[in-house]
């Protein structure tokens, strides 16, 4: 059988990237939280010695040394073979696991977010649930079997939001069956998101702050370590009642 590129995206038109930049990036903040940035198509075509997989997201996120890791997601979807991969390894990594909606976590992009112990909606953020597609080509035995592939592949992603939401798997069903789009008043009152913006914006720029007030806070202790001290100068009297005083 050939072989098919599976896809959950927003658009079954969408073009998988071909530049070289990944799809996440990952950096630490403190000696606390690592934060991911899964931002554009979640993709395992290399098409450049450069590009990034699931295989190189799991190499560093073995290195993360903190105990929390934020994910933020803002993805029209991709692969669902390297999305699953992802929210395996999520689930899978002894951390504690904040997922973050910045903007749109459609498709597969919606199971990586449905990974995190707590699962944040931001301002105006949106979800977006339907069923994985795929190309193919053969004769009507091979399409058939194409078609049943595919909804077994489908029920993984209700497996998963039926462990994360409030919802039954029929009601999943029929959400994906004609592409639901889901809000965060929507995602909170389905069980699909733990919380909102508000307190998670304000407890995120908190800790960014802190981090950048450090970072300027080192470095100018830096700067004062390497200037020589200066004496002061001693103020000389001016008058005789100044002298009387000193």
């Amino acid at each position: 059988m050939n072989r098919k590129k599976i896809y959950m995206a927003l658009d079954k038109g969408i073009a998988i990237s071909e530049s070289n930049k990944p799809f996440f990036q990952f950096k630490k903040l403190d000696e606390n939280t690592t934060e991911i940035d899964i931002y554009g198509d979640i993709t395992s075509w290399r098409w450049m010695e450069s590009d990034v997989s699931a295989s190189s997201f799991k190499d560093q996120l073995k290195a993360v040394d903190t105990p929390n890791i934020d994910v933020h997601i803002n993805s029209y979807g991709g692969e669902v073979a390297e999305g699953l991969a992802i929210y395996n390894m999520l689930k899978d990594s002894g951390k504690n696991i904040t997922t973050i909606n910045d903007g749109f976590a459609c498709s597969i992009a919606s199971i990586i977010f449905m990974a995190g112990i707590k699962r944040v909606m931001n301002t105006g953020s949106l979800l977006l649930w339907h069923n994985p597609w795929t190309y193919a080509t053969g004769n009507a035995n091979e399409l058939r079997k194409t078609a049943d592939d595919m909804e077994k592949m489908g029920q993984s992603s209700v497996d998963i939001y039926l462990s994360g939401s409030n919802l039954d798997a029929e009601i999943i069903k029929g959400m994906m069956d004609i592409e639901t789009w889901i809000n965060a008043d929507e995602a909170i009152g389905w069980g699909i998101a733990t919380s909102k913006h508000e307190e998670a914006a304000k407890q995120s720029m908190e800790a960014r702050t802190l981090y950048a007030t450090i970072s300027r806070l080192k470095a100018l202790e830096q700067q004062l370590s390497e200037k020589p001290l200066e004496k002061p100068e001693t103020n000389k009297a001016t008058s005789a009642w100044d002298e009387f005083w000193r």
